[in-house]
């Protein structure tokens, strides 16, 4: 099972479908047979970077890196049938440089997507209206239950408390006790 990598979204089928590896095979499976019926001059291979980007995106990157790698070589056993006018050590030739290719674009692809998750989940961390108590001070978090503020920031942020009292309420509140200096 894949791991959701985005939050839930409702209505967002389209992402539940994109994350499952069959999606990724299936699309290299028509890419494959789609580039098997136009034959060996016509250079469709471009279009296997397509199911190594949505596993790169939305899967795993393990996946993309294999499907990267498993395209290439199944088109060079197309060459077996077509028999190509070029010689079958160009054929690997252009498997290798197709496989380099294709595995720099999933690890781009995929840390791209990991730098992605990484700066939504910054950023949604304290985004929004916060429900807080106008006399305690505590925040209703998404479960309903009523935290401090200062443990409902750290939980979300890198934030961290230190207590002191401001110049107005040590007045206000401590005026009896002599302050130094």
């Amino acid at each position: 099972m894949v791991p959701s990598n985005l939050p839930n979204v409702p209505g967002a089928w389209y992402i539940r479908v994109l994350q499952k590896p069959v999606t990724s095979v299936g699309l290299a499976a028509l890419c494959l047979a789609l580039d098997f019926l136009i034959g060996p001059y016509i250079i469709f291979p471009i279009t296997f970077i397509i199911p190594v980007a949505v596993s790169a995106w939305f899967g795993r990157s393990h996946y993309a890196y294999s499907l990267a790698i498993i395209q290439p070589l199944i088109r060079l056993g197309f060459a077996f049938d077509w028999q190509p006018p070029w010689s079958f050590s160009i054929s690997m030739i252009n498997t290798a440089i197709r496989i380099a290719v294709l595995v720099f674009f999933a690890y781009l692809i995929s840390r791209t997507a990991r730098q992605t998750r990484e700066l939504a989940r910054r950023v949604n961390l304290l985004e929004g209206i916060l429900p807080i108590c106008s006399l305690c001070k505590k925040i209703r978090d998404e479960h309903g239950d009523w935290q401090p503020v200062e443990i409902y920031v750290s939980n979300r942020s890198e934030a961290l408390f230190s207590h002191s009292l401001c110049p107005g309420c040590l007045k206000r509140d401590y005026r009896h006790v002599q302050t130094v200096g």
